[in-house]
């Protein structure tokens, strides 16, 4: 049963006990004693009316054992028999928790706590895709999106525009998207921003879209961070740097810092991250083999994941090393095979932050599109070019880049700035250090080099597989347990 009749039910078996006591009370009074009578007799109705949410034997057998007590007028035998029913109703809660991603692309960074709370007795589990709107350089609104149709078919989705939030009220809520009405590129739409949507649940939480990455990823501030009731961490480096920037959150809301530090220490916790999850999980049973990439990506070659960072864009302010990169790759088809995957939104935010790169990315692009040496993945989930790419070569802030160790396989930490260098380490140097971690960094490796070396040794394409616990499970467990902790409470 839903945590709300729970709380009816609950409070019927007080409403009783308090009857009874007042009962003995007022024994004198034919009229107070009517009205007592009348008021257990409506809740021994509703309790018996519930009985099927409960689906416990035990339970009609108590309520029996209660309904006798009240009747006889004994508040001992009542008060003892109800410790249990109370017990079994609290054990029966559903708890509603809905699932509120607004890109299907970035799915991942929920999908294993859906699946867990999904499989979980204690949960009704929902995914309701939220609207968002596209940008233009002056962050009016252009375009109305919802993704919808793009999330993975075993996942039943529920439209937003049908969706009653104000009156469901779940008990729980995920959100991957922490900007609410920060975002520069894309906005969702305002009813969805975190402190709207703590209106009508009990729990906010929030789960990055990103693979934090330690000593290197930002802690700018995400409004949703503060105002949703926990906030998922990978490592206990984001917490504590998270945690210790709360002065630069508390300026940025104009509070004090101490109250916002104390804040944040409760909300941001370390579960480790569903996107690991989905990385490990990873087979040609789930991610199979895209068509038009068929006769293309074949074993013969390396087959490189190319990945494109916004972040190296807006450092660099230029395509140069993109251009040397495919070149390369046209230059060495034979050996080595490019599966390029430019950030999903990287027009879009040319057209608002670099426009004038826009052109130039667009011949990049129509030249690649109509070239053979290479597949463009504008998938909506990256895991089929981390599934069937041999390597990585990508920049090192990227949660890509950060997701991509968990293969097992060959990463190459890109320097977006430097273009024409070789790698001056011999080939036994780069065997050697490929064999004790799976990534290196420009430029003491070049992307030749690192091909070259994959291209005669067959079982560094495999990778060395990891076996890590479910972060999803420890999610969905942590939060119903804090909220069956605040029930008892």
């Amino acid at each position: 049963m839903r945590k709300k009749k729970s709380e009816k039910l609950l409070k019927c078996v007080d409403d009783i006990l308090s009857s009874l006591k007042m009962f003995q009370n007022f024994k004198g009074s034919s009229y107070i004693s009517a009205k007592i009578n009348k008021l257990c007799s409506d809740n021994l109705a509703v309790l018996e009316e519930c009985a099927d949410g409960v689906e416990n034997k035990e339970y009609l057998e108590l309520l029996g054992k209660f309904k006798e007590s009240v009747s006889k007028i004994n508040l001992g035998d009542a008060a003892e028999i109800s410790k249990r029913l109370k017990e079994l109703i609290s054990e029966s809660v559903i708890y509603k928790v809905v699932f509120m991603p607004y890109k299907a692309s970035m799915w991942d960074s929920l999908e294993s706590v859906w699946m867990a709370a999904d499989k979980d007795k204690r949960c009704e589990a929902v995914v309701v895709p939220i609207t968002y709107y596209e940008l233009d350089s002056n962050r009016n609104p252009v375009k109305r999106v919802n993704e919808r149709e793009e999330f993975p078919e075993y996942v039943p989705v529920v439209n937003d525009e049908e969706y009653d939030l104000e009156n469901d009220r779940p008990d729980i809520i995920y959100i991957h998207n922490p900007n609410d009405n920060t975002n520069l590129i894309t906005r969702v739409d305002s009813r969805y921003y975190s402190w709207n949507l703590k209106k009508y649940c009990e729990k906010l939480v929030y789960v990055p879209y990103y693979k934090w990455v330690d000593g290197v990823s930002s802690t700018s501030f995400k409004s949703a961070m503060y105002y949703a009731d926990y906030t998922v961490q990978s490592s206990d480096d984001a917490v504590k740097r998270y945690v210790d920037a709360s002065p630069e959150y508390a300026n940025i809301l104009g509070m004090d810092a101490a109250s916002v530090r104390k804040s944040m220490e409760k909300k941001l916790i370390n579960l480790g991250s569903p996107e690991v999850d989905k990385v490990l999980s990873l087979s040609k049973d789930n991610v199979p083999m895209p068509d038009d990439w068929k006769g293309k990506v074949i074993q013969s070659r390396v087959n490189v994941l190319y990945n494109t960072t916004l972040d190296e864009i807006f450092k660099s302010k230029t395509f140069d090393k993109v251009k040397e990169t495919l070149a390369f790759f046209k230059e060495n088809s034979e050996k080595a095979f490019v599966i390029w995957r430019p950030h999903p939104l990287m027009r879009q935010s040319l057209v608002s932050m670099l426009p004038y790169l826009v052109d130039e990315y667009d011949e990049i692009m129509s030249e690649f599109i109509n070239s053979s040496y290479g597949v463009l993945d504008a998938n909506p989930s990256m895991h089929y070019a981390m599934f069937w790419s041999d390597m990585y070569y990508g920049y090192k802030t990227s949660s890509m880049t950060e997701l991509y160790k968990y293969t097992g396989k060959i990463i190459l930490e890109d320097a977006p700035r430097l273009t024409k260098f070789v790698s001056k380490c011999s080939t036994e140097n780069i065997l050697n250090k490929l064999k004790e971690s799976n990534v290196v960094s420009e430029p003491d490796y070049s992307l030749d080099s690192i091909v070259d070396i994959i291209a005669g040794n067959d079982e560094l394409k495999d990778g060395k597989h990891l076996n890590l616990e479910n972060s999803g499970s420890k999610i969905n467990n942590y939060i119903l347990e804090k909220m069956c902790q605040e029930d008892e409470n």
